[in-house]
């Protein structure tokens, strides 16, 4: 893994930078480096192309020692641990597409273009952020790809689909937010009391499949 950069981030924390967008391979690079315990890691963090290393109390080990492992970590793809592939149920009707008309202006576009665009593009989870169980998703096309809203809603309900930038979202509750809606999911996405709090996983591939107000008004989760 050639090209990366690094830097530190205070006394404990160093940040590598420059390394591959896919989140399968930072994922396996950090599985790769915790095989290590010597090197003083005790925390991973990723983001696009960025992994923060947090160090122990006394420090890294070595810093360079960290960069040399990373340097020569080869990403080995495991079809035995590939996570399947998540078909997320979606509502594009007007009573859940909240930015349906600012969408078709910004895009240019007729909803139905939009719906097949979104409908076709297959996404990754890259991360979990802003609040409990919201997964952010690579891979929305370019074309959908506009600005968050001026000003955030205070309120956005539980299961919406939204996309800003370069991503696509779900808010898995209630909440105020940013980001243009497209539809609605009738799944559950986050529930403290269930076992499987997260059914989305780091690194999963989703599709999302296009449903009736009639089926999502009586959706039943298996």
């Amino acid at each position: 893994m050639g090209g990366i950069q690094w830097r530190y981030l205070g006394e404990d924390a160093i940040e590598i930078s420059n390394i591959s967008s896919s989140i399968h391979v930072q994922l396996g690079l950090r599985d790769y480096l915790k095989g290590f315990p010597k090197l003083g890691i005790v925390s991973f963090m990723l983001t696009d192309k960025t992994l923060t290393l947090v160090s122990e109390k006394y420090g890294f080990m070595s810093v360079s020692h960290i960069i040399d492992r990373v340097a020569a970590y080869q990403h080995k793809v495991d079809e035995n641990v590939m996570l399947p592939l998540s078909i997320i149920p979606i509502c594009y009707d007007e009573a859940f597409a909240l930015d349906q008309l600012k969408l078709e202006g910004i895009c240019k576009l007729d909803y139905e273009e939009i719906i097949s665009l979104h409908l076709n593009a297959e996404y990754t989870v890259a991360m979990f952020g802003f609040m409990p169980g919201f997964p952010y998703l690579n891979g929305l096309p370019l074309s959908l790809s506009i600005p968050r809203l001026k000003s955030p809603r205070k309120i956005i309900p539980k299961g919406s689909v939204a996309i800003a930038n370069e991503m696509c979202g779900i808010y898995p509750n209630q909440t105020p937010g940013g980001w243009h809606i497209i539809g609605r999911s009738p799944l559950s996405l986050f529930d403290p009391l269930k076992d499987d709090v997260l059914p989305l996983k780091l690194g999963q591939r989703v599709k999302f499949q296009r449903i009736s107000k009639k089926d999502f008004d009586g959706f039943t989760p298996n």
